[in-house]
Formats: structure tokens, C-alpha cells, sequence
């Protein structure tokens, strides 16, 4: 991709992502909705339900609608990685608020062992909220209503075709469509990517009492603030900010657990 291509002639793609929870590291991604488009034209849309293996918590299901039922056939991540690089390869990312959208598919790579995909993206929030000033209200849904949208609000393909149209509402108004990318990169003030989130899966210890590969006994704090005790076996460190993760093999749940270094009270 040329940063001197004219925005007329790039394909964009839109992307939205609905999942179990905000925190990539330990929620899932549970339905991706993609748009590849031109500022003319839609040239393909993609949309599946996401089985995360993992519950869904109520609160959760009661925003975006999607139930443990209606993804217990659907695929798990692991195979939509190509389909992913498939509609996203060789374009520019347009996504609103791109670093919670960007560090859920980045997170669900690094989980993985696999590379992330070169995905760049322009934020529609940002972009909405410089070119249209004094809006009262930059979510996806207000921007939508103001600009006469129809989207059913937090359905992954519906919220991407939201963005798609607010993206082409900014570039009308900038009467931009013979900027090329560094123009656009320019007003916008960078590009976003997963590099920049700052997500790593590292093997340095994240927790000098946590030695990878080795059966250990950990007293937890949870959400909740109750304190548990764990048997696990810890695989992978993970780095967010200024959070540091364990992804380890939990021998209740008999299942892969991420927890939070911070949160761990003792080991034994």
C-alpha cells in the first residue's frame, strides 16, 4: 500500500468485533462483522457468529443479543485467521474506536502463536469528531441517527456499515477524495495499528514467583475481590500496558485461564 495513493482509488476496509467482555487479553471475540469498500462501491462483506469457549456473561448478552446457544456450532477463532487476512490485507482499516476492535484480534494472534496481521486503521470517532465540531455525542449510534444511518446497533456487520458511511460522511465534508493516504494520515495524526497497542506475548517472567512449565498453587483475587485458590500450570506471559498476565492451564476448569499478576496474592 502507497502512502501517495488518492483515497478514490484505496479499498478501505470496515470491521467491527462484539465480544464477552473489554479485556482482550481474558474476554473473546464473539461475532466479526468486515466490509471492503471503495468510496464508490461495497465490493464484499463478510459476517459469522465467534464461538469463544468461553461463557457469556448476561450483562453482556442483553447489549449485543448473541446467546452461548447461538454460538455453540458457529467456528472458534482460530478458523477465521485466513478469512480475517483475507478481507483485510492490502487495505486501510476503518473502524470506530479501532484500539478496542484491533487489540481483541491482536490478542486472539498472539494467543495462538500467530503473526498479526498488518491491520492500519482510521478511527471514525476521531476523524467524526474533528471534522464535525460540537456534536453532542460521538458514539457509534448518535453519529448515526445525526446522519440519517439506519444500523441495528451493536450487530457486528451492521456496526461496520455505520462506520463505512460516517468515513465516507468525513471525507464528503473535507471534500477529500483526491487526498491521498498521507493526506488523510496527516489530518487524522497517524495511522493505529496493533503495534502501537503495545499487546506482547513474552517468555520473561511477568512474576518472578511464576516459572513457566511448572505446576504451581496461586490464591486469586477475582473481580468480585473474593480470593481463590488455583492449581495451574503457566504456559505464557502476556504484556497490555502496564498489565502483566499469566496465560496458564487451570486444573478445576480444565481449561486455558488468563490471570492478572497483579491479582495473585501467593504462590505455592
Amino acid at each position: 500500500m502507497e502512502f501517495a495513493t488518492l483515497l478514490h482509488d484505496t479499498v478501505f476496509c470496515a470491521l467491527d468485533c462484539e465480544t464477552t467482555g473489554l479485556n482482550p487479553i481474558i474476554d473473546r471475540i464473539v461475532s466479526i462483522g468486515i466490509i471492503r469498500f471503495t468510496l464508490d462501491r461495497v465490493i464484499d462483506t463478510f459476517y459469522t457468529l465467534v464461538n469463544p469457549l468461553k461463557p457469556i456473561p448476561p450483562h453482556v448478552t442483553r447489549l449485543h443479543g448473541i446467546t452461548a446457544d447461538m454460538v455453540q456450532k458457529a467456528p472458534v477463532i482460530t478458523e477465521l485467521f485466513d478469512t480475517i487476512e483475507q478481507y483485510t490485507s492490502n487495505t486501510y482499516c476503518v473502524i470506530h474506536n479501532p484500539r478496542f476492535d484491533i487489540s481483541f484480534i491482536d490478542s486472539a494472534y498472539h494467543q495462538h502463536d500467530r503473526n498479526t496481521p498488518d491491520l492500519k486503521s482510521f478511527d471514525t470517532v476521531h476523524l467524526a469528531r474533528k471534522t464535525f465540531k460540537q456534536l453532542p455525542s460521538y458514539n457509534l449510534g448518535n453519529l448515526c441517527k445525526f446522519f440519517g444511518i439506519s444500523i441495528n446497533a451493536h450487530h457486528a456487520l451492521s456496526d461496520a456499515q455505520g462506520s463505512m458511511e460516517i468515513f465516507k460522511k468525513v471525507i464528503d465534508k473535507l471534500n477529500a477524495h483526491n487526498w491521498c493516504i498521507r493526506d488523510l494520515e496527516r489530518y487524522h495524526g497517524g495511522i493505529i495499528s496493533a503495534y502501537s497497542l503495545g499487546i506482547k506475548s513474552t517468555h520473561i517472567p511477568a512474576d518472578s514467583r511464576i516459572p513457566l512449565g511448572y505446576r504451581i498453587t496461586i490464591r486469586y483475587k477475582d473481580a468480585q475481590g473474593n480470593i481463590v485458590e488455583r492449581s495451574i500450570l503457566p504456559q505464557r506471559y502476556f504484556i497490555m500496558g502496564r498489565n502483566n498476565y499469566i496465560q496458564a492451564y487451570c486444573y478445576l476448569r480444565n481449561e486455558i485461564r488468563y490471570f492478572n499478576t497483579a491479582r495473585i496474592v501467593a504462590v505455592y
